[in-house]
């Protein structure tokens, strides 16, 4: 099954990718070749931190193409957010201490807890989609609970 992904996120992956194979690859590759001309490559640490670091753009770019082929790309600009969607941003407002609290709902390999990006398959997402503006919900992790009401829905906007 496809994980959804904004557009935008989609595209900062396809660009990280383009970059590392076009750009950096063939960079570190160059740099190898240069180390290898110094001799005795078993003790040779340009050569050996050169083959390491293509080893480590090899493997970011497996998993970059993983993300690639493995994504339905949803234009959330074509979904309605007077309820909470994927895309949506959500401000709550925390029933026990009047806190505000912002999250929007992105795919799983968007997520940055840092940003307030969750996903929409973690437990608070599921929760929250399809909630209207004004709604009260509860929600329960780790066995502690929350109440929250929903206070604005808008479209997510990256930075």
């Amino acid at each position: 099954m496809k994980e959804l992904i904004t557009e935008y996120g989609y595209q900062k992956f396809v660009k990280e990718f383009n970059n590392l194979l076009k750009v950096e690859k063939p960079h570190w590759v160059k740099e190898k070749e240069i180390a290898a001309q110094f001799g005795d490559r078993s003790e040779n640490a340009e050569y050996i931190s050169a083959k390491e670091m293509i080893r480590n753009i090899d493997k970011r770019l497996r998993f970059l193409d993983k993300i690639i082929k493995n994504s339905d790309v949803i234009d959330i600009n074509k979904i309605p957010h007077e309820k909470v969607n994927f895309g949506s941003c959500v401000k709550l407002l925390d029933l026990e201490n009047e806190e505000e609290k912002t999250f929007c709902i992105v795919g799983t390999y968007e997520t940055n807890p840092n940003e307030n990006l969750i996903s929409n398959k973690s437990p608070l997402g599921r929760v929250l989609l399809g909630k209207k503006l004004n709604e009260e919900f509860e929600f329960t992790i780790n066995e502690k609970n929350y109440e929250y009401e929903v206070i604005e829905i808008k479209e997510y906007e990256h930075k």
